[in-house]
Parts: structure tokens; sequence; C-alpha cells
């Protein structure tokens, strides 16, 4: 799940010495998307880039660097819900235009701190159907907290699936600490980020940016960056319950959603 914006973005990142980014549930299990109505990907036109989730009608919320550093431009940046593979077919009623979106003023495109922005739809998705929205969980993780990943990101070392299926798989909460020693060579572990790992190298994997992170149902944050895809390193997460990540996402909220 780590920063795979699907290849070119990951080889201009490596080319710049930042910190190397996939995206994609490695362990996971496929799911229906009916179990996770919130779940939207992201797309350039026809291209799938990242996952999100449907937090209001009208908003989404995925990470910063789905948005390729250029937040300003969306004019072909669509959103599409109730899709179980990327393959699957997209009715009008399940894709929307994004309007605007904003990314957190303190987001660092070289360490990915503060990964996450808010896309504005140009019209609301109609949720008396089979689309629903999802809150945000702002409260603070218990010490190993069973989480649950999401996303249709890459599930083994052969590359993007484009017609990938959506994957889910559990994982656990990692003390930022421990996390800080293992990942320690590869960038830093800020209060904004938080670390999970399931079993058997569970975790996300290229493809898998800007999916939700999920505790008892809910988002406490989305999927950022990592080394390499089942390497038994920790995923790192942008952390919802942060100060500061909070305070933008409920500002945002309070204003446009």
């Amino acid at each position: 799940m780590w920063l795979k914006l699907v290849t070119w973005l990951t080889l201009l990142q490596l080319l710049a010495g930042a910190p190397s980014q996939q995206d994609k549930i490695f362990g996971g299990q496929t799911e229906t998307i009916r179990n996770y109505p919130f779940m939207v990907n992201l797309r350039r036109g026809p291209y799938f880039r990242c996952g999100g989730a449907l937090i209001a009608p009208s908003c989404v919320v995925t990470a910063a660097h789905c948005l390729e550093g250029h937040p300003q431009y969306v004019e072909d940046l669509y959103v599409h819900a109730q899709q179980d593979c990327l393959s699957d077919s997209s009715p009008e009623a399940h894709v929307r235009q994004a309007w605007f979106a904003c990314v957190a003023p303190q987001y660092n495109g070289y360490t990915f701190d503060a990964d996450v922005a808010i896309i504005k739809l140009r019209q609301p998705f109609y949720t008396a159907g089979n689309v629903s929205t999802v809150p945000i969980d702002f409260n603070d993780l218990p010490e190993g907290a069973d989480l649950r990943i999401l996303g249709w990101g890459m599930t083994g070392s052969g590359g993007q699936n484009w017609g990938q299926c959506l994957q889910t798989a559990n994982v656990s909460l990692v003390r930022r600490d421990q996390c800080q020693r293992q990942m320690n060579s590869y960038g830093p572990i800020t209060n904004n980020m938080l670390c999970a790992l399931g079993p058997n190298a569970t975790d996300a994997c290229q493809g898998d940016s800007g999916s939700p992170i999920l505790y008892a149902g809910r988002p406490v944050g989305v999927v950022s960056w990592g080394e390499g895809c089942g390497s038994g390193l920790p995923g790192v997460y942008t952390r919802f319950g942060s100060s500061a990540m909070s305070w933008f996402l409920k500002r945002f909220m309070d204003t446009h959603c």
C-alpha cells in the first residue's frame, strides 16, 4: 500500500531520492464493496490512481500524495463508488467529478508528513442507495489496536492489476517508538503518522495509497508510505487523531462538507 501512485510517480520519487513507497494489500482477501459502501477509488480520466473514503456526500478523504503535487488541477479527477473490481463498469450515478481539493498545510512531499487531502465533489453522491458515508474517528487508539486495511493495490510483486478487486486485511497498531527504530533508515515517523502490520507480513502496497485504515469500522487514517510490500516492516499511515490533522480535517468539513 505504499505510494504506488502507479509507476511514474514512484519512479520520479526514486530518482529524487525520496523514500520508497508502495500501496497494496499484501496478504489480504477479496471483499465485496457492499461491506464498505463508503469506499471509493480516484481516477485521472479513466486511469486508477488511489483509494479514498466518502466522509460526506460531497467530500472524499485521501492521501495528499495522490494529487501528484498538483492539488489545484482536478479537472480530470473523478471519484468512482460501488466498484468491486477496477475493471467493473461504473454507471453515471456512481461517478462524480472533483470540484476542488485541499491538502493539509503541513504536508511535506518528501517525508510524507501530514499526508492527507480532502476532495470536494461537484455534485454529492446520493446516499439513499448503495453508496454511504463514514464518520472519521479522531480518538487516540489503544495500544495494539486491531485495525483493518482495504484497497485495490498490488497483491504481489507482479505489478498493478488494472482489474484488481477490492482487498481487505487485518493489521495491528505498532508502537511509534518501535516503528521509528524499524523505519529510521527510510524516513521519520512523526506525530501525524501511525504504523501497522499484520501477521505473516500482511501489509498495504502500491495502489492502496489514500485508502482508509479502519478501527471499529471507522477511518483513523489513510495509507501513506512504506518500504517494500510484505517486507515485514510496518506500513505507515496518516494519523487523523493528531492535533494538526484533526484540526485540518474538521475545519475543512465544517466549511465545505
